[in-house]
């Protein structure tokens, strides 16, 4: 009897501290379910006081064993528009400075948050989000006021101010604090502070922009970067506790300075299409000889090209003879593309593409027109000996028997071989969209550097469409003054 009475005592006190210990886990996770739709509900109508027409809300929060707190300076939000201008010199030239150069922040700011804990739980109202925090875990319950659509950043950054705490069942009073002030476009802000330079305007080109939030819920913010916009996370940094995501701008459009060995020029966020009035719309420019050559080209052979990993392209000129201006001498166009490091290719020759024409002082000139209604006609065939960069009668490589172009969207489908003929705007479009979205554009003068002068020649004509690029950004500051009844 004594040892049955104390199976039962033991069984019994294990059975209860077992299920304390069950109903105490059941309990809380109750709760903190309970808090994330408070919170979830607290999100919606704190919006409408930041976002909207309401001055002020009210909402419940209902019984809990946890708190409540207003902590305003928890976590800031920085916005940077790196190299905003592209590096320029005196003469508004674009040029590169390397890392650093004419980089500003458009906005900085803190964000505070409404947080509600539960032992090592926090579930936390910050940035127009809610983040579950525990230890090391951050998870997104909804996402914060930051919209990346299309071409479009739309970010009404909200600010949290307030220091009261609660606990019970508190109500959470919203106001809005001040106006709305919006920060970028800004018509009355210069770069730099100087009114020389563009003031805060759309669209935004040039450099890239950096969105970079410190906050204890960094993790969550590097997991709405990462799978819900189309910008990339470029950096964590979890000693700072800090996330950074690029989200680049459309590059150059009209004018633009003809590459050289030290200043590629840099092709940034093109959409890789064939569709009209998409993609790579426009690329023309003007070459002259070099200076002791003013009237006309001695053996012409220089190149535009762009490389990356094993993907090559060639844009040649050359055969010429005299290449005096004012005799009818023309230029040949050699457009050569190799995708597995020059092993083979594809070659395309326009004879007698581009004429040798005088300029107003009897200066030597060639209007190349490379993506557009000016663009030649093209044979595919062997192109030995036709290049400045990747010749293939010096560095191997065979012609491929064919090709078909049938890789983006408005690709035809047809298949190339020899003797084929094809518009030049079509081949350089096309080719040219394995690059993207983001290239440079280099130059290769295959005659010692003495045929083309490229600091007197001029790109003329740069356009295109942007994929997931910046082109309009959307900043405004929006307070919101919370405290508990």
């Amino acid at each position: 009897m004594v040892l049955i009475l104390g199976i039962v005592v033991i069984g019994t006190t294990s059975v209860v501290a077992l299920g304390s210990v069950a109903l105490d886990g059941t309990e809380r996770q109750s709760t903190l379910d309970r808090a994330e739709q408070s919170m979830a509900q607290f999100d919606s109508r704190a919006a409408q006081v930041a976002l909207g027409e309401e001055r002020s809300t009210r909402l419940s929060f209902g019984h809990s064993s946890g708190t409540y707190r207003v902590v305003d300076d928890a976590g800031t939000i920085t916005i940077t528009h790196v190299n905003h201008d592209g590096g320029s010199d005196a003469d508004g030239n674009s040029v590169d400075d390397g890392p650093g150069d004419d980089d500003e922040d458009v906005y900085s700011g803190t964000l505070g948050a409404v947080v509600y804990e539960n032992g090592d739980t926090e579930i936390a109202y910050q940035g127009g989000g809610v983040w579950r925090h525990r230890g090391d875990s951050t998870r997104m319950l909804s996402p914060p006021e930051f919209h990346y659509e299309g071409s479009t950043l739309t970010l009404p950054v909200v600010q949290v101010s307030g220091d009261e705490s609660a606990s019970g069942a508190p109500t959470a009073v919203v106001s809005k604090s001040g106006q709305t002030k919006g920060m970028y476009p800004n018509a009355s802000t210069h770069y730099e502070d100087d009114s020389s330079k563009p003031t805060y305007s759309n669209p935004a080109s040039d450099g890239q922009m950096i969105v970079t939030v410190e906050s204890e819920y960094y993790r969550g913010w590097a997991e709405y970067f990462d799978s819900r916009t189309e910008g990339s996370v470029v950096d964590v940094d979890h000693a700072n506790r800090t996330v950074t995501a690029e989200l680049i701008t459309l590059g150059k459009q009209g004018g633009f300075e003809i590459p050289t060995d030290n200043n590629p020029f840099e092709v940034r966020g093109l959409e890789p299409s064939m569709q009209s009035g998409e993609g790579l719309e426009r690329l023309s420019f003007t070459v002259r000889p070099k200076d002791d050559h003013t009237n006309k080209f001695a053996s012409l052979d220089w190149s535009l090209t762009a490389q990356n990993g094993d993907r090559r392209i060639e844009m040649n000129l050359g055969g010429l003879g005299n290449g005096k201006c004012g005799t009818g001498e023309h230029a040949d166009l050699t457009v050569y593309y190799s995708d597995d490091g020059g092993a083979t290719y594809q070659g395309w020759v326009a004879e007698n593409a581009y004429e040798v024409t005088c300029d107003a002082n009897g200066y030597a000139k060639i209007e190349v027109d490379l993506v557009g209604t000016g663009a030649p006609t093209a044979e595919y065939q062997s192109i030995s000996g036709k290049l400045a960069a990747y010749n293939p009668g010096q560095g191997g490589g065979s012609l491929a028997g064919s090709t078909t172009f049938d890789h983006f969207d408005g690709d035809t489908g047809t298949t190339y071989s020899t003797g084929s003929t094809e518009s030049v705007d079509v081949l350089v479009r096309h080719y040219l969209n394995h690059f993207a979205p983001t290239f440079h554009l280099e130059s290769a003068d295959g005659n010692n550097g003495n045929s083309v002068n490229e600091g007197e020649s001029s790109g003329d004509d740069i356009q295109y469409t942007g994929d997931d690029v910046i082109t309009y950004l959307h900043v405004s500051e929006n307070g919101i003054e919370v405290r508990f009844e």
